[in-house]
């Protein structure tokens, strides 16, 4: 029997509450039901963070990945965004139960992430080149967010939080969301994004071949899609300069707007801190480090934030 994890209890009683209570007591009911119905062996998970997700054996020894979640609006944009990427350079969808938070995926082989490469400017590369199989045409979505809706989420943290937050001051969060507003409101071509776009969530599967899982799904500017793996993975030295080559390769590769990364980078960055602290009161570090980073950057090429992007 799969015993999971106490972390990954309290994560789920933490972020779902009720939901999360009843869908623990399910869980082994859930997972007879899916080797009964799929004709498979569910085994031990890999390491788990927010959802359940398992490597699996069916009868006639196909191996396949289940994902089991607890449905709702973020799950249903994952399925959508997988069959919106009908498998070019994202991980295939073979079925799915919406109503029961049920995902049946093809498994990679190796599956190693995109983070044990030691090559820094290969790993970018590498990511840059799925980044342009993944990107396509805004869909017609009944489910995909859009990014003005993180824009909404940013100001409702800056509204409940007048004297500051976390590691911020209110001065801080006001040039954060604004220039989050600012970039909104003068927006280029939209495009389907993965949503969590990192090292993590690239996996190798043979021949020296990626592929991508785990989409969020989002509906927005390129720029923004490649914020999470600049900030992911980084040395414990030289981090602005190893940030500055990895945005030059994104650029050169996928033609994208330098200063558009550096400010969406440095809005994002402290976006990401104020979930990380709403979540669980901490912070993450490298994520803190990013905002100086990006000011930094933008400094360096461009004289500071707003007055440039004001002026376009």
């Amino acid at each position: 029997m799969i015993q999971l994890p106490i972390n990954f209890i309290k994560t789920i009683k933490s972020v779902h509450k009720e939901k999360g209570d009843l869908w623990l007591h399910d869980f082994h009911r859930l997972i007879e039901e899916c080797e009964e119905r799929w004709q498979l062996q569910i085994l031990q998970p890999f390491d788990l963070s927010y959802n359940f997700v398992a490597p699996a054996i069916r009868i006639d020894d196909t191996e396949l990945v289940v994902k089991l979640v607890i449905p709702g609006k973020d799950f249903q944009a994952e399925v959508e965004a997988l069959s919106l990427f009908a498998g070019r350079g994202m991980v295939k969808m073979l079925d799915v139960d919406l109503e029961k938070g049920i995902l049946i995926l093809e498994r990679l082989h190796p599956g190693k992430t995109l983070a044990t490469l030691d090559n820094d400017l290969e790993k970018t590369y590498i990511a840059a080149n799925i980044a342009k199989k993944l990107w396509t045409h805004v869909p017609k979505s009944a489910y995909i967010p859009k990014i003005s809706e993180r824009e909404e989420q940013f100001w409702k943290i800056y509204n409940k939080h007048p004297n500051g937050f976390g590691p911020f001051s209110k001065e801080d969060l006001y040039h954060a969301v604004n220039t989050f507003s600012l970039l909104n409101r003068k927006k280029e071509k939209m495009f389907l994004l993965h949503g969590d776009f990192h090292h993590y969530n690239i996996l190798n599967d043979g021949n020296n071949s990626w592929t991508a899982i785990d989409p969020k799904g989002l509906i927005g500017e390129r720029e923004y899609d490649i914020i999470q793996f600049l900030l992911n993975s980084l040395p414990d030295e030289n981090v602005l300069e190893v940030i500055d080559k990895r945005i030059n390769i994104f650029v050169e590769v996928l033609k994208l707007d330098k200063e558009r990364i550096l400010l969406w980078g440095y809005a994002h960055a402290v976006l990401a801190t104020c979930w990380s602290v709403e979540d669980n009161g901490q912070y993450n570090q490298a994520f803190l480090n990013g905002v100086k980073v990006f000011k930094d950057l933008h400094s360096e090429y461009f004289g500071k934030c707003n007055e440039r992007l004001l002026d376009k």
